[in-house]
């Protein structure tokens, strides 16, 4: 009973800290692609954007079997955006 209680915290923390990819970015190399503008303060908004690009796009039998990454696709994303990320 204890063994699959332990089980069952230890997965939901698990899946629950999966869904919540935070990409680490290099703020002073993080620079517009066409003006050289540090876009570093535009941060939260950006990850949000591609998370938003992320959730629409992914049908629901794909998020539902976990073939689609979010982490992958969001690092992508935010690399297009012009952010140095270095995990």
């Amino acid at each position: 009973m204890i063994n699959k209680l332990l089980l069952i915290i230890f997965c939901s923390l698990f899946v629950a800290n999966c869904s919540t990819y935070k990409p680490l970015i290099n703020p002073e190399t993080s620079k517009d692609k066409h003006n050289g503008d540090v876009i570093a303060g535009n941060y939260w908004k950006d990850l949000q954007a591609c998370r938003y690009i992320h959730s629409q796009n992914t049908g629901k039998i794909i998020k539902t079997l976990g073939i689609s990454d979010e982490a992958v696709f969001v690092k992508k994303c935010m690399e297009d955006y012009g952010y140095s990320i270095l995990r």
